[in-house]
């Protein structure tokens, strides 16, 4: 197939239905990103004789917006399948917090047609299972602080393209914000809460920065500088710096009520996880080694009653002074 064909055929699939419209600059930039080397003059003359063929249209504006004047005619190269509209629908759904809106506003298209193509499949099996499936957030529910969409895509903008760029950010407990120079690594979304990776002016040490704190962002014509050797998901996942480590592995012992031990029997503390029903008792000894981390202790608090820490000792201690203050707390 020839080179123009397929480039043809690229432009009908990248062209939205109405009421939506693309220009021939920004179909150019779109071919280019697919490495089609062509003008913006051919194109739009690709598009008067495409337009002859197929139902496109026009709108009087300068530039002028091209459309598939049908909404149930915009094409899919080659058609989608069912279970790539389902995949597509998903997506969209519940990936729409933490993909950049560029991102999102290229993809449309397909989610369009993953849209039409669910619709015309409502009383099918693949029809019935996308109206039969949720993601639902694990423990208490909090608001998610707002963010700045000037901030938000700023931000995205600097990962894409891996620039700096400036903000005002106020730390927790701070008054006013302060101005920096950021050279963004990497986000990360967690329970509701976006975090930027990132270094600071010159430095190499990375930080964790919140993005509804950060105000006044815009793009700085340098590119990010990027500390020798960082890898985002070696970072991680070898660093646990969202875990909040301690340093050191621990051999986790604990005596865990019978409910308990059936879910760790299926959701397991770690891949060498022991568990062992004590003689007498309605109780189970679980032994597993893990990372020694400040996410652990807590996810061993939130257990209460259900669960006792019986090694490392250390651990044991901290557990007992806590419940001790608890108890003052609640006499």
């Amino acid at each position: 197939m020839s080179e123009p064909i397929i480039r043809h055929l690229t432009m009908l699939g990248l062209i939205p239905a109405l009421p939506r419209k693309i220009t021939a600059g920004q179909l150019h930039e779109k071919l280019k990103a697919q490495s089609f080397e062509t003008h913006i003059r051919s194109i739009e003359r690709d598009l008067h004789k495409l337009s002859r063929m197929f139902p496109l249209i026009s709108d009087e504006a300068k530039p002028a917006g091209w459309s598939w004047s049908e909404r149930d005619k915009a094409l899919s190269f080659p058609p989608m399948s069912n279970e790539a509209a389902l995949i597509y629908e998903l997506l969209s759904r519940y990936l729409k917090p933490i993909v950049p809106a560029s991102m999102l506003a290229a993809m449309e298209p397909e989610f369009e047609q993953a849209r039409r193509t669910l619709n015309h499949l409502r009383e099918s099996p693949v029809g019935r299972w996308n109206q039969r499936i949720a993601v639902l957030p694990f423990g208490q529910q909090l608001i998610p602080p707002p963010v700045n969409p000037d901030v938000m895509s700023v931000v995205n903008e600097a990962l894409l393209n891996s620039r700096q760029f400036e903000i005002h950010y106020r730390g927790m407990g701070d008054k006013q914000a302060k101005p920096m120079v950021l050279n963004p690594l990497g986000m990360v979304y967690r329970e509701g809460v976006f975090y930027l990776v990132a270094t600071a002016w010159n430095y190499t040490d990375p930080r964790h920065l919140v993005l509804h704190r950060m105000s006044k962002a815009s793009l700085r014509p340098e590119s990010a500088i990027v500390p020798e050797g960082f890898y985002f998901e070696r970072y991680l996942r070898e660093g646990k710096s969202f875990e909040y480590p301690l340093g050191r592995k621990i051999k986790l012992e604990l005596k865990v009520d019978d409910w308990l031990a059936r879910h760790l029997g299926e959701c397991r503390l770690a891949v060498d996880q022991q568990i062992r029903p004590i003689p007498g008792e309605e109780h189970c000894r679980i032994v597993a080694t893990l990372d020694d981390t400040d996410q652990l202790y807590w996810w061993l608090r939130s257990l209460g009653p259900s669960l006792e820490v019986l090694k490392p000792l250390s651990l044991r201690k901290k557990m007992a002074e806590d419940a001790l203050a608890l108890s003052r707390i609640y006499p």
